[in-house]
C-alpha cells in the first residue's frame, strides 16, 4: 500500500495530462480529480517525533491542531503534553476493551458554569480575597487517541469546534504549564531562595528552550508554594511530636547523638523551663574568646513559640561564631539566668567581660543574677548596647532632630566630661517635656553602657558596637526555619547552621596568615583623597595616633601612611612593620581586646540609690514582658482573646494606679 501511495504521488501530474489529452476526461472533472487529489494529500497524517521540533514548535502544534498529526507515546507524556496542561482540560474519555482509550481536551476557557457571587454579611477581614473568571470564553475541543500496539497517540480537532478565542499568551497568564513547574521543582530541591529559582528557571526557559512566554508570568509567590510542597514530603521529621514533652525530649536525645552538651533546667516559681546546649567546640571558643559575648533571642522558629537565645563571640582570626543556645518556654530573667548558670557549669573557666546586647531588661538583668561580680569575689561583668539599637530607639523617641543630633554626638564622644557636655546642652535645648524627661530617666546616669566614652579602653570594643552579627546568624536561620516546626525541626536547622559556621571558622583561620589586609589598603588610598581636599600634612613624632581607625585596629592609618610619604620624619621602617606583623603572629585579633586600662572614678552609690536601681530594673522588665505577651496575643488575630487581654490588664493594674492617684 505504502509503494503504491508513493507510485500515485510521483506520477500525479502526468495521470492527469494523460487523460487530458487522450479526450478521456473533461475539464472539470480534471478539477475535480486534482481536488480530490489535494484533499488526500492533506489528509494524510503527519508524524512527528520531539528531535524534529523545538519546545516552542511542539506548544504551537497542540495550541492550535490545524492539522490531525501523531507523535511516539513515549514521548507524548513526558515531553509535550506538560508544555500545554495549563491550556486543556479533560472534558472526556473512554477506554477500550483492547487497551487502546481516547480523551477529549477543552479549552481552559471553556467554563461552562458562571462563578457564584459573594455572600454578604461576611467580615472583610474573614473574607477570601479571590477573582470571578467570566464563563464561555472558549470553545476548541482537541480529541487525543492512544494506540496500544503502534505505541502511537493521534491528535486532532474535535467535531470540527471553532478556533481558539484567546492567544496562547493569555492561556500562559491563567495558569503555569506543568513543564514549568517541573523545573521549578528540579530547582526547588538544590534548596536555592525563590527569586533564584525565578531568575535561574526564565533564564533558562528563555535562553535555551526559546519558551519566553511560557515563563513570563512566572512569580516568587507560586515557587515559594511549589518549593513547599515538594519539601512537605521530605520534612515531615522536622515537625515533631504533638506532645511537647516527648518533642523536648527527641530533642535533647538528637543533641546527644551529634556530640552536643544538652541539660534540661526548670524555674518553678515562674513556670518556665528549657534547655541549654552546646558544641564542644563552641564551648572552647567561648571559654577563650568570651572576654566579650553578644546575646540576642529570637522568636517564631517553633509552634511553641518557645525563645531561642544565643551566645555569639569573635575569635581570634576575626569570625563569627556560636558559643551557646538556649531555648525558653518564658522569656524572663530567672529564666536567663538559669541558662547562663548551666553554660558557667560546662565552660567553669568562662569569665565574659562584657555583653553586648540590644538593650533587653531581661537579659541584663538576668547577667546580673549570673554573674554577681565583685560582690562574689569574681570578675565585674558589664553590660553595653548596641549603639544601632540605641540611635533607633532615639528616632523614635527623641523626634526633636537638634535634640538627637546631640545626642548622637554625646554618644560618639571619647571623653566622659564631653560626652556629659552634650547631653546636658540636648536637655537644655529641648522644648518637648516629655522627651526632656525620657533623656534624663534612662540616659543620663548610665552613659558607661551606651557611649563610647567608655570603650576606648579595648580596640575590640571599638569595633564591634552593634549585635549586627547575631542578627545575622538568627535571619539566616528563620530563612530555613518554620514557625509550624517542632523543636526538634528547630534544631535540626540549628546544628546545620552551627556545622557550617564551624566550617567558616576553620577556612578563615587557614587563610589568616596569606591574605592581604584590605583595611590598610584602604587607608593608603585615603591619602590621596586628604591630599586634594588640600589637608596638610600631619606632624607625628611616633607610630601612635588618636583617630578612630588606629584606635580600633592598631594598625597605621591614613595620617601615618600621609605623614611618611610627605613628612619629614619616615616612620614605617622595616622594623615598624616587623613589629606590627609579629604583634598579630603572637596573638592574633587577642591583641585588640584591651590596649590600655585607665582607672575612671565614679561616684559610689548608697545603699539607697542600689536599692533604687534594681526596683527601677525590675518594673522596665516587667513592662517588657507585658510588651511581649501583648504582641503574643495581638499576633493570633483573635479579638476576642485581644479584648481580654486588654480588660484583664486594666482589672490588674487599675487598683495599683487608682491608689497611686489618690
Amino acid at each position: 500500500m505504502e509503494n503504491l501511495d508513493e507510485t500515485l504521488e510521483a506520477n500525479k501530474e502526468n495521470l492527469l495530462v494523460t487523460a487530458f489529452t487522450s479526450g478521456a476526461i473533461t475539464n472539470g472533472a480534471i478539477k475535480k480529480g486534482a481536488i480530490l487529489l489535494e484533499k488526500t494529500e492533506n489528509s494524510r497524517t503527519k508524524f512527528y517525533t520531539s528531535s524534529q521540533l523545538t519546545p516552542d514548535q511542539k506548544r504551537e502544534l497542540l495550541f492550535h491542531v490545524n492539522q490531525p498529526f501523531e507523535v511516539p507515546m513515549c514521548e507524548f507524556d513526558e515531553e509535550w503534553w506538560p508544555l500545554v496542561s495549563n491550556i486543556w482540560t479533560r472534558y472526556n474519555y473512554k477506554n477500550h476493551t483492547n487497551g487502546n482509550s481516547w480523551k477529549t481536551f477543552a479549552c481552559r476557557f471553556t467554563k461552562h458554569n458562571p462563578s457564584s457571587m459573594r455572600k454578604e454579611g461576611i467580615p472583610d477581614e474573614k473574607r477570601r480575597k479571590t477573582k470571578i473568571r467570566p464563563a464561555n470564553l472558549g470553545f476548541m475541543k482537541i480529541k487525543v487517541s492512544r494506540f496500544i500496539t503502534e505505541k502511537k497517540v493521534y491528535i486532532e480537532r474535535y467535531q470540527d469546534s471553532p478556533d481558539h478565542t484567546q492567544t496562547i499568551e493569555e492561556s500562559e497568564k491563567l495558569k503555569r504549564s506543568q513543564f514549568v513547574r517541573n523545573l521549578v521543582e528540579q530547582e526547588a530541591i538544590k534548596n536555592y531562595p525563590p527569586p533564584a529559582i525565578v531568575n535561574a528557571i526564565k533564564e533558562y526557559a528563555i535562553e535555551k528552550l526559546d519558551l519566553s512566554f511560557s515563563v513570563k508570568e512566572l512569580r516568587r509567590k507560586e515557587v515559594t508554594n511549589i518549593k513547599s510542597k515538594v519539601y512537605k514530603p521530605q520534612n515531615t521529621y522536622l515537625t515533631g511530636n504533638i506532645n511537647l514533652e516527648l518533642d523536648i525530649e527527641e530533642s535533647v536525645v538528637f543533641f546527644k547523638n551529634q556530640e552536643y552538651q544538652v541539660e534540661r533546667f526548670q524555674i518553678l516559681h515562674r513556670s518556665s523551663h528549657g534547655f541549654v546546649f552546646a558544641h564542644p567546640n563552641q564551648l572552647e571558643k567561648l571559654r577563650h574568646f568570651g572576654w566579650l559575648t553578644l546575646i540576642d533571642s529570637t522568636h517564631k522558629t517553633n509552634k511553641y513559640d518557645w525563645r531561642l537565645f544565643t551566645l555569639y563571640i569573635r575569635d581570634n582570626h576575626g569570625c563569627w561564631d556560636v558559643g551557646a543556645h538556649f531555648f525558653v518556654s518564658k522569656e524572663d530573667s530567672d529564666t536567663v539566668a538559669e541558662a547562663l548558670k548551666i553554660i558557667r557549669r560546662f565552660v567553669c573557666s568562662w569569665k565574659p567581660r562584657y555583653f553586648l546586647s540590644d538593650q533587653s531588661n531581661v537579659e541584663a538583668n538576668g547577667i546580673a543574677i549570673a554573674f554577681s561580680g565583685l560582690s562574689k569575689g569574681e570578675q565585674n561583668c558589664e553590660v553595653i548596647f548596641c549603639t544601632v539599637h540605641v540611635m533607633r530607639t532615639w528616632m523614635t523617641k527623641i523626634y526633636e532632630t537638634k535634640v538627637r543630633r546631640k545626642i548622637i554626638h554625646a554618644l560618639h564622644k571619647i571623653t566622659k566630661i564631653g560626652c556629659d557636655e552634650l547631653i546636658q546642652q540636648a536637655i537644655d535645648e529641648c522644648q518637648a517635656p516629655t522627651v526632656k524627661q525620657y533623656i534624663l530617666r534612662n540616659y543620663i546616669k548610665n552613659t558607661n553602657q551606651w557611649a563610647l566614652w567608655a570603650r576606648q579602653h579595648s580596640p575590640l570594643l571599638l569595633q564591634i558596637t552593634s549585635t549586627n552579627a547575631i542578627k545575622s546568624y538568627h535571619s539566616e536561620l528563620k530563612r530555613t526555619t518554620v514557625s509550624h516546626h517542632g523543636l526538634i525541626g528547630a534544631c535540626h536547622k540549628i546544628i546545620a547552621l552551627d556545622a557550617k559556621k564551624r566550617s567558616d571558622a576553620e577556612y578563615i583561620a587557614f587563610e589568616f596568615h596569606t591574605k592581604q589586609i584590605s583595611v590598610i589598603v584602604s587607608e593608603v588610598h585615603a591619602v590621596e583623597k586628604r591630599i586634594e581636599k588640600g589637608k596638610d600634612v600631619p606632624v607625628l613624632t611616633s607610630l601612635n595616633c588618636y583617630c578612630l581607625f588606629f584606635r580600633q585596629y592598631l594598625l597605621p592609618c591614613r595620617h601615618i601612611f600621609h605623614n611618611h610619604l610627605y613628612g619629614e620624619k619616615k616612620l614605617l621602617t622595616t622594623n615598624a612593620w616587623e613589629q606590627f606583623q609579629q604583634m598579630f603572629m603572637e596573638s592574633g585579633f587577642e591583641v585588640y581586646i584591651s590596649r590600655e586600662l585607665g582607672e575612671i572614678e565614679l561616684p559610689k552609690k548608697t545603699e539607697a540609690e542600689k536599692a533604687m536601681e534594681n526596683r527601677r530594673s525590675t518594673i522596665n522588665e516587667l513592662i517588657e514582658r507585658t510588651r511581649n505577651a501583648y504582641w503574643r496575643v495581638e499576633e493570633k488575630e483573635n479579638a476576642v482573646q485581644k479584648s481580654t487581654f486588654i480588660e484583664t490588664l486594666k482589672a490588674s493594674l487599675g487598683s495599683i494606679l487608682n491608689a497611686e492617684e489618690q
